[in-house]
């Protein structure tokens, strides 16, 4: 049984930004989710909701705990969830059999159907009946059988080296659609064999589905989603997946999951930031409750370091605070990432000031079903842009470009930078597909997630992506000619236009940030077209936009296209 390793965030190096938005201007939409008592304004007593419990109690878990080693700290610190394979599944195997009479339950591991599996290298039509793939991950396809992409199965009768051939379109009446390029494939009926074998293990909690991003894999992830439904009809058995920041949310929608697993990590290289999970975790849950009001997540904190290398090991404190911001912003339970020791990465397990601290931090969530929390500092609450504790729907925050239409990697051979001029600055016609990088690209719609865009994980992993250009196109339309600021962020260098004119311009290397650079542009009455051209270098790249008016207060009346969903 495969196991993805998990890399969490820690090699991405994006945005860092602050964002102060005053909750006296937000104040709409502020519904508790059930049984979650905010109390944490007073710095008191926060009761987490018991979403999907264990035996009637919250979540309590860790990754990577593959050993009896591992297991007997597990059951020492009172955790009740692992995320695993077959071995802990199966109560016939010493680590299986430990997990049942622990009462110990399995995260169970559906991440082999989403990752390592081909994707399309190439725009497809709706008639086209040979499909260009991805070279490496093809080899371990089986010679012919049945795909999904989208909501479009597709039955193939050979493949090659890089194509699939003798396609017959449109599947079992579904419908036939063309494809956009990088989206990934999946394999239903293996995925079906899988849910049908593991479904009645005595050690099942639910199903783990979504790790760090591979790239654009949510037509995989709701086509999972769907069969485990299917198939598994145990309401008590949820769909879980993981995100780290607001980069992999280009992966999340309804019938996706039914509880994310959310990893912000504060201590950093470049040391502790004492305020990243409530910063992160407010502006993710703005952009997920979105889409699925009410979504609840798993708060999955630091305990873990590398000798010399990213992260250090959190001190005592820094590891109280981190799990206190997860409670303080409404986690429904605690998971720990990671216990044993893989890959450079040491866990709590040999760490006896963490053990100490998560069994004592367990111990209070169990007997009390909450945990006693510090009032929250007051830059965290000036900064605040939803209110602490749980809640269903996001509080509106004005300006947002909700989505783009993409057409990216243009490559740079030369090394122009900006200078580097490609088709769509000559024209736009979104139906029109252009020659980039890798082969073949065409517009494609994508949301951001509260107004960020990362695209370099809209890719697949492994593709080089440095020296590189896209451009993002949307239009927006205002009430009455104003003038108003335009808020603007990229990695890296960008250029913008508004109507044909250029208003913008930015010449360096940096990660995105909120409201880095701010200009005031005329905003016509009715709909005006935004052009962005934003370089990539090395390393993470996208960009964030944002419009107030002048004086950057909340500017009502405006309207998107395209819009998020």
């Amino acid at each position: 049984m495969k196991r993805t390793i998990f890399w969490a965030s820690v090699t991405l190096t994006i945005f860092v930004g602050w964002l102060s938005v005053k909750t006296a201007e937000l104040t709409k939409n502020n519904n508790k989710l059930p049984a979650q008592e905010q109390s944490a304004e007073n710095g008191e007593f926060v009761k987490l909701c018991t979403v999907f419990p264990v035996n009637g109690k919250p979540v309590l878990g860790t990754y990577v705990a593959p050993t009896l080693k591992e297991l007997s700290a597990v059951k020492d610190v009172g955790m009740n969830v692992i995320i695993g394979d077959d071995e802990a599944l199966d109560p016939e195997t010493p680590t299986g059999k430990f997990c049942r009479e622990n009462g110990i339950k399995v995260m169970y591991h559906l991440t082999q159907f989403i990752y390592g599996q081909p994707y399309l290298t190439e725009p497809i039509t709706a008639k086209q009946t040979t499909i260009p793939l991805s070279r490496a991950e093809i080899k371990s396809i089986p010679d012919s059988g049945v795909i999904q992409i989208e909501d479009e199965l597709i039955y193939y009768g050979k493949k090659t080296d890089k194509e699939l051939w003798n396609c017959r379109r449109g599947f079992q009446e579904t419908n036939l659609a063309a494809h956009h390029e990088n989206i990934f494939l999946f394999f239903p009926d293996a995925c079906a064999a899988e849910i049908k074998r593991v479904q009645d293990s005595p050690n099942l909690y639910g199903y783990y589905v979504l790790d760090d991003p591979p790239g654009d894999v949510l037509s995989g992830l709701r086509a999972m989603y769907k069969i485990v439904k299917r198939y598994d009809q145990n309401p008590n058995h949820p769909v879980c997946a993981g995100y780290s920041l607001l980069g992999p949310l280009h992966n999340f929608a309804p019938d996706v999951c039914d509880i994310m697993l959310i990893y912000i990590y504060p201590v950093r290289w470049r040391g502790y930031q004492r305020y990243r999970i409530s910063y992160y975790l407010q502006w993710m849950l703005t952009a997920a409750r979105a889409r699925v009001p009410g979504i609840p997540f798993f708060g999955v904190y630091q305990a873990f370091g590398y000798p010399t290398g990213n992260h250090a090991m959190p001190n005592i404190k820094q590891f109280r605070e981190g799990i206190e911001d997860f409670v303080r912003e409404g986690a429904c339970g605690l998971i720990s990432f990671e216990c044993a020791t893989s890959n450079g990465i040491q866990g709590w397990i040999d760490y006896n000031h963490l053990k100490k601290e998560i069994r004592s931090i367990n111990s209070e969530i169990l007997t009390t079903g909450g945990l006693k929390i510090a009032l929250q500092p007051e830059q965290m609450q000036h900064d605040r842009v939803q209110p602490a504790g749980g809640w269903q729907t996001p509080q509106h925050i004005p300006g947002m470009v909700p989505g783009w239409y993409v057409a990216a990697p243009f490559d740079d051979e030369e090394g122009k930078v900006l200078q580097a001029v490609f088709p769509p600055e000559t024209g736009i016609n979104l139906q029109d597909v252009y020659q980039g990088k890798f082969g073949r690209i065409r517009w494609i719609k994508r949301r951001s997630a509260s107004g960020v865009m990362l695209l370099t994980q809209t890719f697949p992993r492994g593709l080089h992506l440095t020296n590189v250009t896209a451009y993002a196109f949307c239009k927006v339309t205002s009430p009455k000619a104003q003038m108003v600021q335009m808020h603007v962020g990229s990695d890296d260098d960008a250029l913008i236009w508004l109507n044909g004119e250029e208003v913008y311009r930015f010449n360096g290397v940096r990660g995105v940030k909120r409201d880095e650079d701010i200009v005031k542009v005329h905003l016509p009455a009715g709909q005006s077209r935004v052009l962005v051209k934003v370089y990539n270098r090395k390393g993470e790249w996208g960009l964030f936009m944002r419009l107030t008016d002048v004086n950057g207060n909340p500017l009502e009346g405006l309207s998107f296209s395209p819009e998020s969903d």
